[in-house]
């Protein structure tokens, strides 16, 4: 890395303030820009233009400014595929508002060594300004991929007074560090231009890498690097009509390029299209074997379905194991949370109860509870994921930083929920840039089951400017549905800590949503008004709301009743041991030291004031400057920037402060903060001096609270005095530090997570004999239905094949189920109205006794309802039933029913349908509806035709009716009305049918779908 020239700063200060100051008020500065762009694209080689518009290459125009010349670049290749960027947080504000169409960036590209990297990198009349042009150019060299575009004032011998470098033939390298080769040059004339903001002569470079140069294939023909004695001789001999013909000649290269091109992409539409074809054809023939394989795999179903129900008499037969096992789980985790020891200690201890419990494990048969096995390939290495029906749901983190940024409390709570043994997936806000939906998997730590993902996204966008777009929003949701499907992840925390990933989240299966609220967003007053209004319906939508703060606390209550304050905390062992090396200052001087984040809460006026009254001490700032701090301290000797500075490293500076500091500002943003380092600082034992923030108010005297900046300047020096303060006062602060662990605060969440105030889903279940079918359905309701708030009701309608004993004893075994017998046959109308009359949940249930759920189908259609108040009547897709619910599968046993479900769903996730009439062998509605429409009609007897009339006043209240793609239901069909004879069920069918037509006209048939 080339060391940093120490005026490099002040040179940019001065550049920037000419630009602004001089340039954009006086002299026109904006047309400039454009200017200068115009002729850069103007001549740019052929090849390259066609290179870059047909790679999609991606552009950043380094020192944009106010964008005008960005917007040239954007205009001319895609604005999807062009960034301003330029470190002047006022500059970009100015391009956002006047460029809405394009992508602006604040970002020091010369302090700051992470960030964005680009295909292309284009500066425009920004070198000349540094008086240490070859480092800066070095920089920007850093951030380019494949091309570096230069267009530079060239013999400039009379140079304005901000400028420090003349180029010309003398200065300007053929080859630059690390792989750079001058592919093309050409000198401008600028004066000749027409309407020239320029007075003299520019000279345009273009770099290209050496991994890029092979595939390229370029030919003496495509390369012009114009020498001294050549451009002597083109000075003197040029001639206009040459010119003029070498541009219709360019002209006509280009249009054939785009024939060229347009041909090509018919032929791949053609070749698409034949494709389409073929693969219609194939699936064709598919759907006629599959017609012919039906009455087959329906025969083989009904065997598979008196095999489950041997498999849930299994379960009867042995209930002491299973609750016994179900008991010493909870119990395991229990004490595994409460006991006072070391993670490592608690690992191992895990072990120990998990072999314990193994036997239960091993003693059910049931396909429900065995442990699914399946490997995915990770960096060159196989991992094992693990598709549990007993484990604990895995956590995703939908984080607003990328893991290897900052280190702080998304990363945090992520290795801690590591640690307390759940499976967690980490997703970056930083996306890889492709058109095929998919990810990249990271294991961060290979004795933890953590784990970061990037996400496919085209364009690979930035999330905190604008929410996901339509096109964004489905790559990111196929994305995440094939990762799900790859680690058979069918259980999910969804940790969200941004908004712009809610869109997505809310389509996610069987998840709990939880927003950790860690900011307050709308206090940084830079977040998109949309992405705030998404934050709003995250706050009132979310199962959980977790702050930081008791000032978010408020803030988040007028929105939601579950609110879990979680504040920050410490990595104690990491900062409390003193590293074997630490930071001294050269001169000898105490140190007052910050690190973190110098951005737009940070009190430049505040240090400076601290820096002038305590000149013999050394001001340590530590981390990446947003602000132009630096420029703004850079006169006062005493005031030291480090930059930004690895989290692993951060104790061998802290440990050397004699005093750190909180020099926040007074904001809406800093008011809500409960700020890490505090608990950081603490651990080490120091003397803290901070702004009297709401959140300080927890530390009591272990930190010096000022209220004024007279009073923190008072309060630096009477911490200089102490020394850090008595032996007792240190001891203080490092106890209250290992009270204040991130393990400690991800303990509560576990628990937390574990008992969120779910609303309560009634569930009514009427049988009438079939003793086989009912044992398996409410097995699987009991086993495979993990939502924590369910309440199961029951209906007998007087069964006489020993239902009502099983039913009894499997009341004894589930006390939480609520069982009611009919002394007769009410028929399905009367007997589920039985039901839905005893229900106490928000959401309603009738499910049939002829079915099998499957995992998270209760939540998932509970989403639909939520999310969506217009819909009234939701219900599943099956296998088997007489209209659009029905889809087609390929399953031959239950075992593979799961399986084939979970797929079926993920590539469905969050899709519904419209549907005239649902069938009600499952449906859900919120109790809403249940009040509006009323009971079932009983009119129809033992049944037919109750489910379509019950859609129909569903429909007159104004509701919409759907069914939901992401949910699938095993369904025998009509158990009870295959014992009536057929001119029984013919009968009854057709006095039902009068009876509906004489209240909502002709009956529509259902029909299958398409």
């Amino acid at each position: 890395m080339v060391e940093k020239s120490s005026n490099i700063e002040i040179n940019s200060k001065d550049y920037w303030q000419y630009r602004f100051q001089t340039d954009w008020e006086i002299n026109q500065g904006r047309k400039q820009s454009r200017f200068f762009s115009y002729i850069a694209l103007k001549h740019l080689p052929t090849w390259l233009i066609q290179y870059v518009k047909k790679e999609k290459l991606s552009i950043c125009d380094w020192g944009c400014a106010l964008g005008d010349g960005t917007n040239e670049l954007a205009e001319f290749f895609n604005s999807n595929y062009v960034t301003g960027i330029d470190f002047s947080e006022k500059a970009i504000e100015k391009a956002q508002s006047t460029y809405q169409n394009c992508k602006f960036l604040c970002m020091d590209f010369i302090a700051n060594n992470e960030g964005p990297t680009y295909d292309i990198v284009f500066s425009s009349n920004t070198l000349e300004h540094f008086e240490d042009y070859l480092y800066v150019l070095s920089r920007i060299q850093e951030r380019a991929k494949k091309f570096l575009i230069l267009l530079l004032p060239f013999r400039e011998y009379e140079r304005i007074a901000e400028h420090f470098t003349t180029f010309d033939f003398n200065n300007i390298s053929i080859n630059l560090i690390n792989g750079w080769h001058l592919v093309h040059s050409v000198i401008i004339d600028a004066k000749e231009e027409s309407n020239s903001y320029w007075p003299g002569e520019q000279i345009l470079l273009v770099y290209a890498h050496t991994g890029i140069l092979k595939s390229l294939k370029l030919t003496l023909a495509d390369i012009f690097i114009i020498s001294k004695v050549m451009n002597e001789r083109v000075l003197v001999e040029r001639d206009g009509q040459i010119a003029s013909l070498n541009q219709a000649v360019a002209e006509l290269d280009r249009q054939i390029a785009s024939l060229n091109q347009e041909v090509a992409e018919r032929d791949e539409q053609i070749s698409s299209l034949n494709q389409a074809i073929a693969e219609r054809d194939k699936h064709i023939a598919s759907l006629n074997q599959a017609v012919v394989e039906r009455d087959a795999a329906t025969e083989r179903l009904r065997q598979e379905m008196m095999r489950l129900s041997d498999w849930a008499a299994h379960i009867d037969a042995n209930p002491v194991s299973h609750a016994l096992r179900k008991h010493l789980y909870k119990l395991a985790r229990y004490v595994y949370r409460s006991l006072p020891l070391s993670m490592g200690v608690k690992q191992r201890l895990k072990k120990t109860a998990m072999a314990m419990l193994h036997p239960f494990r091993s003693s059910s048969n049931r396909s429900a509870d065995r442990q699914e096995m399946m490997t995915v390939q990770i960096s060159g290495q196989r991992i094992l994921a693990q598709a549990d029906q007993t484990q604990e749901r895995d956590i995703f983190v939908f984080s607003i930083i990328d893991w290897n940024f900052r280190f702080q409390r998304p990363q945090h709570f992520a290795r801690s929920l590591a640690k307390m043994g759940r499976r967690v997936f980490f997703f970056s806000n930083h996306f890889i840039d492709t058109d095929k939906p998919g990810y990249q998997i990271e294991q961060l730590d290979p004795s933890l089951s953590l784990y970061q993902i990037k996400l496919h996204v085209k364009g690979a966008p930035a999330i905190y400017f604008a929410p996901p777009t339509s096109d964004a929003e489905k790559m990111l949701e196929e994305g995440i549905a094939q990762f799900i499907l790859d680690f058979g992840a069918s259980s999910i925390v969804a940790l969200i800590q941004h908004a712009y990933w809610y869109p997505v989240v809310q389509r996610i299966p069987n998840s709990i949503r939880v927003y950790d609220c860690m900011d307050h967003h709308e206090g940084f007053g830079n977040v998109p008004k949309k992405l705030i209004e998404i934050e709003k319906d995250m706050l009132r939508q979310a199962d959980l709301v977790v702050v930081s703060s008791a000032w978010l606390e408020d803030f988040a209550r007028p929105f939601n009743t579950n609110i879990c304050l979680v504040r920050n905390a410490c990595e104690y062992d990491h900062f409390a041991n003193e590293p074997y090396e630490v930071y001294k200052d050269r001169n000898g001087r105490k140190i007052i030291g910050y690190y973190g984040a110098i951005a737009e809460w940070f009190d430049v006026d505040l240090i400076q004031k601290v820096a002038i009254a305590y000149p013999d001490c050394l001001i340590l700032l530590i981390g990446n400057d947003t602000i132009g701090a630096k420029s703004f301290l850079g006169s006062l000797p005493n005031v030291l920037f480090t930059g930004e500075v690895p989290y692993a490293r951060l104790p061998f500076y802290l440990h050397a402060f004699d005093v750190c500091l909180l020099p926040f500002k007074v904001l809406s943003l800093t008011l809500a903060t409960n700020p890490v380092k505090v608990y950081e600082y603490l651990a080490a034992g120091k003397s803290v001096v901070c702004v009297d923030l709401p959140e300080m108010e927890q530390f009591g005297n272990l930190v010096l609270r000022a209220q004024s900046a007279d009073e923190f300047i008072h309060l630096v020096g009477q911490a200089l005095v102490s020394n850090s303060g008595t032996e007792e006062e240190v001891r203080a602060r490092k106890d209250f530090a290992l009270q204040q662990t991130w393990d400690q605060r991800v303990a509560v969440l576990c628990d937390v997570f574990d008992n969120i105030n779910m609303p309560k889903i009634s569930v009514i279940v009427l049988t009438y004999n079939n003793l086989e079918l009912t044992r398996a359905c409410l097995q699987s309701l009991v086993y495979q239905t993990d939502y924590p708030n369910l309440e199961i009701i029951v209906v007998d309608n007087n069964s006489v094949d020993g239902t009502r004993d099983y039913l009894e004893e499997f009341r004894h075994k589930h006390p939480e189920v609520r069982l009611i017998l009919n002394d007769k046959n009410l028929g399905f109308a009367a007997g589920n109205n039985v039901g839905l009359a005893a229900a106490t949940g928000e959401y309603l249930v009738i499910l049939n006794n002829d079915t099998v759920v499957t995992r998270g189908w209760a939540i998932t259609l509970m989403r639909h309802l939520q999310d969506d108040p217009t819909i009234g009547l939701i219900g599943p897709v099956t296998n088997n039933i007489g209209n659009e619910q029905r889809i087609e599968t390929t399953y031959q046993d239950m075992s593979q029913m799961s399986e084939e479900a979970f797929c079926y769903t993920l590539t469905h996730m969050g899709k519904i349908i419209p549907i005239r009439t649902l069938a009600f062998f499952c449906v859900m509605m919120p109790r809403s509806t249940y009040e509006k429409c009323g009971p079932l009609c009983e009119d129809y007897g033992i049944g037919f035709f109750e489910d379509d009339d019950y859609c129909r006043r569903v429909e007159a209240a104004g509701l919409r009716i759907v069914c939901a793609e992401d949910v699938f239901i095993h369904h025998h069909l009509s158990a009870s009305f295959n014992m009536l004879k057929s001119e029984e069920k013919m009968e009854l069918f057709e006095k039902n049918k009068m009876i509906y037509e004489k209240k909502w006209g002709a009956w529509i048939p259902h029909q299958y779908r398409q």
